[in-house]
């Protein structure tokens, strides 16, 4: 099987909110690298200065479903139970998790060290999108149909309501086909207000034949999501088959 690394385009972890976008960036800080044997991968990383952490993952359409964790659990409990138990605990998960810690702790090893793991077996309760316009979550605040010539859009917390929220999560389908030009990705990139300005906490693009999740965030903040394409938009892309699904939300 191809793995993701040859499959997907280069990721990229990386004075009002209706103010114009800036460049100035978190420092994405890698604290898990999974990868499971049916080709999907899971990362959890920290992001400074704003000092939350976040998790995403990327899977090959039709081969490498997502995993469907509980939105209810902290970081930490997403990836206890997505990982056995040899397989060392990142301490900045345990430390943004907070007191009452799982009582599975006890029999895993904490270790400040990034973690890589390769060829787990996938955990039980996957996310296979049955096609490009599948919806992914059970609700969502947007949802973009994939269609020829999609235009850029940003999304804020401000469109739904203006409250501050925990967690900004997106959701992208390239639709293209594996074996399509790897520059024609789909792109998704996550803001944070930091009172002044956005911040960018992760940017990341999604191959062709890929499917992928980003969730950042741990405090109330106001949020933002914006999305763009390899292809300019361009509805003649590959005679209109240059096409991507976008959808996401803000959650507390």
């Amino acid at each position: 099987m191809r793995s993701i690394a040859a499959l997907a385009a280069t990721m990229v972890l990386a004075s009002s909110p209706a103010a114009a976008e800036t460049e100035e960036s978190d420092r994405e800080i890698p604290l898990a690298h999974i990868e499971y044997t049916s080709g999907l991968t899971v990362d959890f990383s920290d992001s400074q200065p704003s000092n939350e952490v976040g998790m995403s993952q990327l899977g090959i359409i039709g081969r490498a479903p997502l995993i469907a964790w509980d939105r209810s659990n902290s970081y930490l409990q997403t990836y206890l139970e997505i990982t056995p138990p040899d397989v060392p605990v990142p301490q900045r998960l345990v430390d943004d998790h907070g007191p009452d810690l799982p009582a599975e702790l006890q029999r895993r090893r904490i270790t400040s060290e990034p973690v890589t793991v390769r060829g787990l077996t996938a955990p039980a309760g996957a996310v296979l999108s049955a096609s490009c316009t599948a919806e992914y979550w059970s609700w969502h605040l947007w949802h973009d149909n994939a269609k020829a010539g999609m235009a850029p859009k940003s999304y804020t917390t401000h469109d739904f309501g203006g409250f501050k929220e925990r967690h900004a999560e997106s959701f992208i389908f390239n639709c293209l086909p594996e074996g399509s030009p790897s520059h024609l990705w789909a792109h998704h990139r996550v803001y944070y207000w930091n009172g002044t300005s956005w911040w960018k906490h992760a940017d990341e693009k999604v191959g062709p034949g890929l499917q992928a999740e980003k969730v950042k965030g741990s405090v109330k903040r106001h949020r933002k999501v914006t999305y763009d394409d390899g292809w300019g938009s361009n509805p003649n892309c590959l005679s209109g088959a240059c096409k991507y699904t976008r959808e996401g939300r803000f959650t507390s």
